[in-house]
This record gives C-alpha cells, sequence and structure tokens, in this order.
C-alpha cells in the first residue's frame, strides 16, 4: 500500500468547480484510507488555508468538520502554511481550529520526501 501527502489548494467556500476540489480530496482521502493506503499529512495552501478560518457557509462548516473528522479518526496532520495565511488572509494561526496545524513549505517538503505520492486538488 502506498503512502501519501494530499496537497489542497482549494477553499472550502469557493465558487463551483473550486469547491468540489475540496469535497473530491475529502472523498479521495476516505476512498485511500478504506484502500489501505496510509496519509502522511493533508497540507493546505493557498486559497485552501481558509479551511482553518470561520467557516462562510454551512456547507464549508460542514466540509471543515468532515476533515477534522477524518484527521482524528486517523491520526492526520492537517497543516496549514502559515505564510500564506498570514500574508493574504490575515489568519492568526496561532489560534488555528482543533486539529490544524500550522506548518510552512519545510515540513510540506519533508513529508514529500517520506512518501510514495503526493496528490494535488
Amino acid at each position: 500500500m502506498a503512502t501519501l501527502v494530499l496537497a489542497l489548494h482549494a477553499a472550502p467556500a469557493a465558487d463551483a468547480p473550486a469547491h468540489y476540489r475540496s469535497l473530491l480530496a475529502y472523498h479521495y482521502a476516505q476512498a485511500a484510507l478504506v484502500s489501505g493506503h496510509r496519509i502522511e499529512m493533508i497540507f493546505f495552501y493557498g486559497e485552501a488555508v481558509l479551511h482553518a478560518a470561520a467557516p462562510e457557509s454551512p456547507e464549508a462548516a460542514t466540509l471543515i468538520e468532515q476533515w477534522q473528522h477524518l484527521a482524528q479518526q486517523h491520526q492526520i496532520p492537517l497543516v496549514v502554511c502559515p505564510t500564506y495565511a498570514e500574508t493574504h488572509y490575515q489568519l492568526d494561526t496561532e489560534q488555528l481550529p482543533p486539529l490544524f496545524t500550522a506548518g510552512g513549505l519545510t515540513e510540506f517538503s519533508q513529508a514529500v520526501a517520506r512518501v510514495d505520492r503526493v496528490i494535488q486538488f
């Protein structure tokens, strides 16, 4: 079985079709885990850092909760790029929602070096 890193670039409340990338990534993660693969990290970069912000819609809130539940159930780090979050969205990465942690491109590249595949959404 493969070890994976998922890199997410779409906001949870983005207009279609970008919103569907986040939902697709979530379903892909579920299917990978059920198939016996292991996910080393889910990295939120670009507009995806908004997964760690206050949700803009009920659908976004649900999706964020689903990511948190998946992370807790399978011990998967949900890593948000602090530079992007702070620079572009003024998000305080010292007060992230539960199960989200701040980690930059260094942590991402270290995780990428340890896994078999990187999947981007």
